[in-house]
């Protein structure tokens, strides 16, 4: 009976929302200002902290809703630091919006379904780099999303995207990997806590290069409860292979900004 109720649910709110959006299963998708995002895959995962991850991705961008407080079932966004529920949307430029600031806002309803699967709704208004400029996502809903791990098991979202660093000499190892952009590819990798994020040309071939703000070579560290950016003002980036034809490419990284020194880092993603 409640599984038919909530069918009921998603299926009333679907109808109720913009005619351009369509009811697939699974589904996830919701209007990023006035402009349709509809992912074209979509799945979630347990994170080895007890948390779930749920992740959208199309051709250019990336959505992502991170629960952690799964003993309710609606969580709020944004507001007073640290809410480690956060929503986070990288748009095709490689821009990251992201709800971990005290100035965003919005909440997820979800439900996680006897097939293993997870439904729900969701909105919010979140900012690029905890700064002025701002996305809202309105209409968004999430239907049949599988989740491909038991509570408890190690994460493992069928991929072969890694990135690792150290911070500080401290391991930063990223619960979401994310690869965006077109014209330049923008490699990020996300804690709770924290992104590092390299940008570069995505036909670059192997070879060493440094970044500097503003050319086609840049990184940062963003501490999300504080809602600080700091671009590296120097630093290498190695890419080591760059298959444009399969897209995937690796590299290793180093850079320096106020505080932090971000050392070992690697990554291996498809784009």
């Amino acid at each position: 009976m409640k599984s038919l109720l909530a069918l009921i649910f998603i299926t009333t709110l679907i109808c109720s929302c913009s005619s351009d959006i369509q009811d697939n299963s699974p589904a996830l998708q919701g209007v990023v200002d006035s402009i349709l995002f509809r992912s074209a895959d979509s799945r979630a995962i347990f994170t080895d902290d007890g948390g779930l991850l749920v992740q959208g991705n199309s051709d250019a961008q990336t959505l992502n809703l991170l629960i952690n407080s799964l003993n309710q079932t609606q969580v709020q966004l944004g507001g007073d630091n640290p809410n480690t529920n956060i929503a986070s949307y990288t748009d095709a430029f490689g821009n990251v919006f992201s709800t971990a600031s005290t100035n965003a806002n919005g909440q997820i309803n979800y439900q996680i379904n006897g097939d293993n699967t997870v439904s729900g709704t969701f909105n919010f208004t979140a900012l690029r780099n905890g700064i002025q400029d701002t996305i809202t996502l309105s209409q968004g809903f999430m239907f049949g999303v599988p989740i491909l791990t038991a509570l408890g098991d190690m994460p493992d979202v069928g991929t072969n995207d890694s990135f690792t660093a150290r911070v500080n000499s401290v391991i930063f190892n990223p619960t979401i990997i994310s690869t965006v952009g077109a014209n330049l590819l923008t490699v990020t990798g996300q804690t709770q806590q924290a992104s590092i994020s390299v940008l570069f040309p995505p036909n670059t071939p192997p070879g060493t290069y440094d970044i500097a703000p503003g050319t086609d070579f840049e990184a940062s560290y963003i501490l999300l409860g504080t809602s600080t950016v700091l671009e590296a003002q120097s630093g290498t980036l190695t890419i080591v292979s760059n298959d444009t034809t399969a897209s995937e490419v690796s590299g290793e990284f180093v850079f320096e900004v106020d505080g932090f020194s971000i050392t070992d880092g690697e990554f291996s993603v498809s784009y």
